[in-house]
């Protein structure tokens, strides 16, 4: 508009009524004069004036002010109801092979046992199971087990990791020590040829109910009884376990014997033997249960053919 008005030189009337018509749109008032070129000049410099005022009344964008940092930034997160993940301890942290020297292995009991406290973790075996897991407290610890019924026990001796075989005779117990944090492995159940002393009973269970007993008449072939020694041998395990009996006693007890199945026969300082059989000569099958003695079992066979019993083993 502005340029318009600066090049245009219009007639004085035609000047004065587009110019007055122009400054009215623009809200400029004409000054009172005749002269055209003042009247333009004028107009000219009010017009402007105006748009400048137009101009500087105009709202001007601004830049926002710049966010003062002092320090250095750091990105911090907000927390989370799942905390970060941590190291856990395994659950079981002792582990081996269960093992059996007639095929199948038997229902039975694993018994972990600290050698410090007497603390004691029972862990059942199902039949045919051929290994095992467990969870117990950081200590120094012997392992064996016992079948259900006490009639024999394995464990975990120094003949296990020598490999069972000729030559690893030493079937005493072997401690292992478990220390926070530790996994054990090939602490394996398998030694089921060691003494039956060898083995020991779980703490707290009382003698009398995890062992048996027998008991019976003797009836000699003369009628003064001689001092004897009777012996009950185990079919079970081929251990064998005795005691003696004085002069004229007739009857006798044995005590404190595993669980199993046994046979009983008696020896004379002159080395014959007498034992419980049949009318044949063959020795009775007698089992022994845990918490009970086996009553009645006379010894009353002296009389059977050389080599119908088994020697004393102690001769």
């Amino acid at each position: 508009m502005f340029a318009m008005l600066i090049r245009v030189r219009l007639s004085a009337l035609a000047a004065w009524v587009a110019l007055g018509t122009l400054l009215a749109a623009c809200g400029v008032t004409a000054p009172a004069t005749s002269d055209p070129d003042a009247v333009l000049a004028t107009i000219v410099a009010e017009t402007m004036s105006a748009a400048q005022t137009e101009v500087t009344a105009s709202p001007q964008a601004t830049d926002t002010p710049a966010l003062e940092v002092t320090g250095t930034p750091t990105q911090t997160f907000a927390p989370t109801s799942t905390p970060p993940p941590t190291a856990t301890q395994p659950v079981n942290n002792v582990s081996g092979k269960v093992c059996y020297p007639e095929g199948e292995v038997p229902s039975l009991t694993a018994y972990f046992e600290e050698t410090g406290t007497g603390a004691l973790v029972e862990l059942p075996i199902s039949q045919g199971q051929e290994s095992y897991e467990v969870k117990i407290a950081p200590g120094t610890y012997i392992a064996y087990a016992w079948l259900t019924d006490f009639t024999r026990g394995g464990l975990y001796s120094h003949a296990v990791p020598c490999g069972l075989k000729a030559g690893c005779d030493d079937h005493s117990m072997l401690p292992f020590t478990l220390k926070e944090g530790d996994v054990l492995e090939g602490i394996d159940l398998c030694d089921w040829y060691a003494g039956p002393f060898n083995v020991p009973y779980p703490p707290g269970k009382p003698q009398d109910e995890v062992t048996g007993g027998v008991s019976g008449d003797i009836i000699y072939i003369r009628d003064t009884i001689p001092e004897l020694r009777v012996f009950a041998f185990s079919v079970t395990t081929g251990y064998w376990y005795w005691v003696y009996t004085q002069d004229g006693q007739a009857f006798y007890t044995l005590s404190e014997l595993p669980p199993g199945v046994y046979h009983l026969v008696a020896y004379d300082a002159g080395g014959r033997a007498g034992g419980h059989a049949s009318a044949s000569h063959q020795l009775i099958d007698v089992t022994v249960k845990s918490g009970e003695t086996t009553k009645g079992v006379n010894i009353n066979d002296w009389e059977a053919p050389s080599g119908s019993f088994p020697v004393d083993p102690t001769r």
